[in-house]
């Protein structure tokens, strides 16, 4: 049972990471049209194009929720909510190998939790925004862009805060969140009746991606004004290095 679980999940896996990895998309490569230079032709307007090349941030993502753009082309909001969980501790005092007494001591403490959904109480969830990006003179766009680059680290500013409409607070020395409430610059020590107060609050932090692709990537996809694309019978895949037709073709098999 375990081996079939590996097996669905490695499948799962490739298939997010590459595209549809399968004998049809081997067939479809075989009449594809590998460019040398990705320079766009209106004659391959609808075909698979193959091209490679290091990609380049052509625009940037952005968070429309917040009404944020950033000079990254992936970028991801995490959001967390402060929330309160009780902890039992049990006591057992042991005389003469039987039980004298059990004590049950609970206690309240304030995590952060992770937040991946919507809903009155959270109203932001962890979220990825893809903006584009360039081979040569072919747009790249969507999950592709989340494998091609670094991460990098993105710097929440009260500027940032102030035009998303919601609280700056920085904790310590370098991270610094946006949050749904005013939140005290003493909110992390041990005293938790501020930490309290505050329960139900959200922090949000971002996530991005360098503006240039960490190596050269072989991208396919039909061409479409201007973009490589996935349609219904063939969806877009990218791996990493130079590869010729016949390594893309053999990826499939």
């Amino acid at each position: 049972m375990k081996k079939i679980v590996y097996l669905l999940l490695t499948a799962i896996m490739c298939f997010a990471l590459c595209g549809c990895s399968n004998e049809k998309a081997a067939n479809a490569l075989k009449d594809a049209i590998y460019l040398e230079k990705p320079v766009i032709n209106a004659a391959n307007e609808g075909k698979i194009v193959i091209i490679h090349g290091y990609a380049n941030m052509s625009k940037g993502a952005q968070d429309l929720d917040l009404g944020l753009s950033f000079d990254s082309p992936v970028v991801t909001r995490n959001v967390q909510i402060l929330e309160a969980q009780t902890k039992s501790t049990t006591t057992t005092t042991t005389t003469n190998n039987k039980t004298d007494k059990k004590e049950v001591k609970k206690t309240t403490e304030y995590v952060w939790k992770d937040v991946n959904v919507k809903n009155n109480k959270t109203p932001f969830k962890t979220e990825t925004f893809t903006g584009e990006a360039k081979i040569g003179d072919f747009t790249i766009t969507g999950n592709p862009l989340k494998v091609m680059f670094n991460n990098k680290n993105i710097t929440v500013t009260r500027e940032m805060a102030t035009r998303a409409g919601l609280n700056y607070w920085k904790q310590g020395i370098s991270k610094a969140f946006m949050t749904t409430r005013r939140i005290s610059d003493r909110f992390m020590t041990t005293n938790s009746e501020l930490k309290a107060q505050n329960e139900g609050a959200s922090r949000i932090s971002y996530v991005g991606k360098e503006k240039q692709s960490k190596s050269d990537y072989t991208v396919a996809g039909v061409q479409q004004n201007g973009k490589l694309v996935s349609t219904k019978e063939f969806t877009i895949q990218y791996y990493a290095g130079n590869l010729s037709k016949e390594q893309m073709i053999e990826k499939n098999k």
